[in-house]
């Protein structure tokens, strides 16, 4: 049974020039300033991390392989292995990646997967020791990368950092693509396909958002009719009639706001039908969020969810309860104030976006739910 490793964090910098650092550096980047390469471009590492308690180090060799793209991305393979017992440890392999946020922002993100040893017996251990070892891993060189990385002044502090409730803004795409209503739809394919995205806001010659030019408006140019008469049906023949963005693009654009909830903005792309909301500020574009990027929410680092249900927790000034957060489950354990509260803590640390499940029991110090006695007769 293969494992999933996923670790991230954000870097500022010009990102032309932090693809360039990382293509040209990344073993720098991540070894010790004592290492020394090998012949091949690997390097020793000493990774550490609390193991029931216990602070465990392992020695890894760490390989990096050749940049590439996926779509936006730029993805340089990375492996290590356990140096030495190798047969006793997993091998990772994975990949370091950089995605664009905006002009001057960026993630950097460490993904991959490794196969427990031994069998059966190695998933037993894995559940214990290996596992919070490899994520620890993951987590301590994407903090490495994070540290070294940057080319430019660090910015402030993004609110998805602690928030138990993330805004648009925390997610979305800034400084979109925008394509003009009168561009040609082959050029507009091309745009689309050269970015790696599958759609970008339409605009009219004086600048106003007319509507959203996507992937399935372009597709009714290559797919057969819809049967019967409706309105399915005239929509895919004015799209395959359609020689500008403007006759293709749907109509009218979906907007949302940078400081709307997440979970309201989601609730309209569920309830519409509709795979992105372009992000206004006024009169301005100033984004675009997409299903891609609320999945953001749901990989937030445990580290981040635990920070903000330990927030949550201190609001509802319930300062005996605790948070324990693993692959975005959250362990509750301790005494809530009175009985009646424990339902709100489980509902409020549930809300925290990124949450997966909240398990546990909660005790109380004061039961103050008073039980429904039937009438005497």
């Amino acid at each position: 049974m293969e494992r999933w490793l996923y670790a991230y964090r954000h870097v500022a910098g010009d990102v032309t020039a932090l693809e360039e650092r990382l293509c040209v550096g990344l073993t720098a980047l991540l070894a010790e300033p004592e290492a020394t390469p090998d012949v091949d471009g690997s390097f020793l590492a000493r990774l550490h991390a609390e193991v029931a308690g216990f602070d465990t180090a392992k020695q890894v060799r760490v390989h990096a392989g050749v940049a590439g793209r996926r779509g936006r991305r730029l993805s340089i393979p990375l492996t290590w292995e356990a140096e030495p017992g190798r047969l006793a440890f997993p091998r990772f392999d994975g990949a370091v990646e950089l995605e664009p946020l905006s002009s001057n922002r960026a993630q950097v993100t460490l993904t991959g997967r490794y196969r427990p040893p031994f069998g059966p017996v190695g998933v037993l251990a894995d559940g214990g020791a290996l596992r919070v070892l490899a994520q620890a891993t993951a987590e301590e060189l994407v903090e490495r990368l994070a540290e070294r990385l940057p080319t430019g002044p660090a910015e402030p502090p993004k609110r998805e950092e602690r928030p138990s409730t993330l805004t648009v803004a925390d997610v979305m795409t800034a400084d979109p693509l925008v394509v003009d209503e009168e561009l040609p739809l082959r050029t507009a394919a091309l745009l689309l396909f050269h970015h790696g995205i599958g759609g970008a806001p339409v605009i009219a010659g004086d600048g106003s958002l007319v509507g959203v030019i996507s992937e399935a408006d372009l597709l009714a140019k290559e797919a057969e009719p819809p049967r019967g008469l409706h309105r399915e049906t005239e929509l895919h023949d004015l799209r395959a009639r359609a020689r500008s963005v403007g006759e293709a693009c749907s109509r009218p654009a979906l907007v949302t706001v940078p400081g709307a909830a997440l979970r309201a903005a989601v609730r309209v792309m569920l309830d519409e039908r509709v795979a992105r909301l372009v992000v206004v500020d006024g009169s301005r574009i100033v984004g675009i969020v997409t299903r891609h990027d609320v999945l953001r929410a749901l990989i937030r680092a445990d580290a981040v969810i635990e920070a903000a249900v330990t927030e949550v927790l201190t609001e509802l000034d319930e300062p005996e309860v605790t948070a324990r957060v693993q692959w975005g489950i959250v362990e509750i354990a301790g005494h809530a104030q009175a009985r009646s509260h424990v339902s709100t803590i489980h509902m409020a640390v549930a809300a925290v976006d990124g949450v997966i499940a909240v398990d546990g029991e909660l005790g109380w110090r004061t039961d103050d739910v008073v039980p429904f006695l039937p009438p005497l007769s």
